[in-house]
């Protein structure tokens, strides 16, 4: 039967699985990631977890490689992160063949965004549908759109960076800028002085305020921190109504911390679409994802899979 290790390569951790095509994970590992020590230090991370994770592969199995998710930028053709703006020292470093020559095995490396998407659909919510649109929304906007049954992934693979489209005509903000987890931290932080009778105080400061903290005081009951969950519902709907008008996808899946734990947000957004939306969208669900935290390690399988056909 056949095997494949996926890899999620994120700032804080590194995560790697021995899986089948079915997505059935047989074993996993996960360590902090050593972003100080730079490439090498991560590569020999990547190499420890997946010899760890290989142990596992039954005698009559056969391993088909690895997919590899990480923060881009990225060319998933030529294998080669970019320069990451989280990851300092990662300019043009080449990452699919390092791993190649390090393991001996075929090695497929994309976009954690696009990765996620491909998981969703082969693995999770998505099953069964021809065109996609997955968003997850946390620390950034990201996203991944499956389109006609393959991902799309245009220049340098480059497609389909949703968090970077500008949805503010006066202040040219993009998306992420105004609906991220970081913005809700941000605009709370605004906020917070002009209301001093808000829960939030009780739980940070304006220097230190975070999307848990309004999610936490709107749970309470908080007015200010309602109101910034409503404009939060209000913006990630203006953002899908755009995603339905560009990609006319059959399903939107939202996943990322800010909606895994406000899932309200959801119905808010659909709200927008309602008012916003082309007719024939109104049919679309958007609804949450369903990997949760296996999203990023399902995604890379998926991600070898997914790319090894295209090249076949």
């Amino acid at each position: 039967m056949p095997y494949i290790i996926g890899v999620d390569l994120g700032v804080t951790q590194l995560r790697a699985a021995l899986a089948d095509e079915r997505g059935q994970i047989l074993n996993e590992v996960r360590v902090l990631t050593d972003t100080a020590g730079g490439p090498p230090a991560v590569l020999n991370q990547m190499v420890a977890c997946i010899t760890q994770v290989r142990t596992a592969l039954p005698t009559n199995g056969t391993l088909l490689g690895i997919g590899l998710g990480s923060h881009g930028p990225l060319d998933p053709f030529d294998g080669v992160v970019l320069n990451p703006p989280n990851i300092p020292g990662w300019d043009n470093v080449p990452l699919r063949a390092l791993l190649t020559e390090r393991t001996g095995l075929p090695v497929e490396l994309g976009n954690d965004a696009n990765a996620a998407a491909l998981g969703e659909w082969m693995f999770g919510a998505g099953r069964g549908r021809r065109n996609l649109v997955y968003i997850t929304v946390s620390t950034g906007i990201g996203g991944g759109v499956i389109a006609d049954g393959r991902l799309l992934l245009g220049y340098r693979g480059s497609a389909a960076e949703v968090g970077l489209h500008i949805v503010d005509q006066v202040g040219l903000q993009y998306w992420e800028e105004l609906a991220s987890g970081t913005a809700l931290g941000r605009a709370a932080a605004d906020a917070m002085p002009d209301d001093p009778a808000s829960l939030l105080h009780g739980l940070a400061t304006p220097e230190t305020v975070t999307a848990a903290d309004v999610s936490r005081a709107a749970a309470a009951g908080d007015a200010l921190a309602m109101q910034l969950m409503e404009r939060e519902g209000e913006l990630l709907g203006i953002g899908l109504v755009n995603m339905l008008h560009l990609f006319a996808p059959e399903q939107i899946l939202l996943g990322g911390s800010v909606v895994i734990h406000n899932p309200y947000l959801i119905e808010r957004a659909r709200a927008v679409v309602r008012r916003r939306g082309h007719a024939i969208y109104q049919d679309v669900p958007i609804e949450l994802a369903a990997l949760g935290d296996r999203v990023g390690i399902l995604g890379a399988v998926g991600l070898f899979l997914h790319m090894r056909e295209g090249r076949a």
